[in-house]
């Protein structure tokens, strides 16, 4: 009798064992799927970050306009919303940061990336809209060029830029279909479309009824929500990601060839100030790709001094009434980058924070231009976001850095996101990153403690 006892005991060990087996691999496999798959919900173990993530059953719609790159001049991209936790893959490059409007996250693509070079394949792009609460995408609207534009978004309109950096000569840059275009945020029906010669790649920004673009055939100009033309100005100048910065008014912004930062009036195109850096350096480049950032009275941006194969970083600070140069710092070299040469700044209470293809996130006093402290990241395009006392940035492979204001490192992680030259978005309770492989991450807040 003990000898049979001990036989089904062994029986049923061995098949719980055998149960248990499958239940982990089942999680183990549901688990990953999720990371590759097109849409998911957020149950389940997600292996990348070793942590559990619940489903959130509901969002806080959020109906204000986005009217510049990354919302704020200060480039601390916060939208008050409360988001599912999801993770998706549209499976083109996503440049830029998304937007929120009403549940819908608004991602614009530009097209297959080889990720060894990081070039772009093909000119063809893409604007997603994507349930904020189960990643679930609503609606999609294919077009004939990359879009490199953040989505703006005014009263129910969604306005992008279509353009590549394909010279067709010496002064105009883009080819194919150039065009400033209007959707329906609701539906992503094309409400209007403007069409330029040159690229527009830049993030338009919008004041008192303008939807106001600087592009690749030396213009700025600026159209009304009906897309005709209020004003259009001729500057000899291209602008290749410089998105315009709006403050009290002015639109800032850098361009190239020669490479000049100027002040803008907003209202009619008029020339206020401008800075011609080729007339101080005779090689330059990256002007033309950060965009800036405003604080207190004080624009900060980017250009690079190009010497053979490399290239230097300069991060630099003028101010914003008369474009008197403040103070400039050499972020060190590296080789040329592929693409873009100088990300954007971030500003925050009195701190500037700026990351480049040299690899190194600096921490620099806005004011004195005095640098604070120096944190070593490796190649990186995008900008640092700040949350709760923390710098969160990612560098070119993806690594998440999370660092505490005096520059020491906190936490990082690996995540599946390379990411473009564009700040993540925070949000009540997710950071949503977008990257250039395609994937869209929404991680809960708590991954960073």
């Amino acid at each position: 009798m003990k000898r049979e006892l001990a036989v089904i005991m062994l029986i049923l060990i061995f098949l719980i064992i055998i149960i248990l087996h499958s239940f982990s691999f089942l999680l183990y496999y549901h688990g990953n799927q999720r990371q590759f798959s097109h849409s998911s919900n957020s149950k389940e173990i997600r292996n990348i970050y070793n942590l559990t993530v619940y489903e959130v059953s509901f969002a806080t719609p959020y109906d204000r306009n986005t009217t510049l790159f990354e919302g704020v001049p200060s480039h601390v991209y916060f939208i008050p919303v409360k988001t599912g936790f999801f993770i998706l893959n549209v499976t083109t490059a996503i440049v830029v940061p998304p937007s929120v409007y009403h549940c819908l996250l608004l991602v614009t693509t530009s097209g297959p990336m080889n990720l060894a070079n990081r070039q772009l394949c093909s000119c063809q792009g893409c604007v997603y809209a994507i349930n904020i609460s189960n990643g679930e995408i609503v609606w999609f609207q294919k077009f004939n060029n990359q879009i490199m534009t953040q989505p703006i978004v005014i009263n129910c309109i969604v306005i992008i830029g279509l353009g590549n950096n394909i010279f067709q000569n010496c002064h105009v840059r883009g080819t194919g279909d150039n065009a400033i275009i209007a959707l329906n945020a609701t539906t992503g029906k094309v409400l209007w479309e403007y069409k330029t010669l040159g690229e527009d790649m830049p993030t338009p920004t919008f004041y008192n009824g303008k939807i106001i673009e600087a592009n690749g055939n030396g213009q700025v100009f600026a159209l009304n929500l009906q897309g005709e033309v209020c004003w259009c100005k001729n500057i000899t100048s291209y602008d290749s990601m410089s998105s315009p910065l709006l403050v009290n008014g002015v639109v800032y912004f850098g361009s190239a060839n020669p490479y000049i930062f100027w002040a803008i009036n907003a209202a009619n195109g008029n020339i206020i100030w401008y800075v011609n850096f080729s007339s101080i350096y005779p090689s330059l480049g990256g002007l033309d790709d950060s965009s800036p950032a405003y604080c207190n009275g004080i624009i900060v941006s980017a250009y690079t001094i190009k010497v053979n194969c490399s290239i230097k970083e300069i991060l630099f600070a003028v101010n914003a009434t008369n474009g008197k140069i403040l103070w400039c710092i050499d972020e060190g070299c590296t080789k040329i980058p592929p693409n873009l040469e100088s990300p954007p700044p971030t500003i925050f209470n009195g701190v500037v924070y700026h990351d480049s293809p040299v690899g190194i996130l600096y921490a620099v006093n806005l004011t004195s231009g005095k640098i604070i402290w120096a944190f070593k990241t490796g190649f990186t395009v995008d900008n640092p976001e700040i949350y709760e006392g923390k710098i969160i940035i990612q560098n070119a492979s993806g690594y998440l850095f999370v660092l505490s204001y005096q520059g020491n490192l906190l936490k990082g992680f690996q995540t599946p996101v390379m990411p473009g030259p564009g700040n993540m978005l925070l949000t009540c309770n997710s950071l949503i990153l977008v990257g250039v492989n395609g994937i869209v991450d929404s991680l809960p807040l708590y991954c960073l403690a």
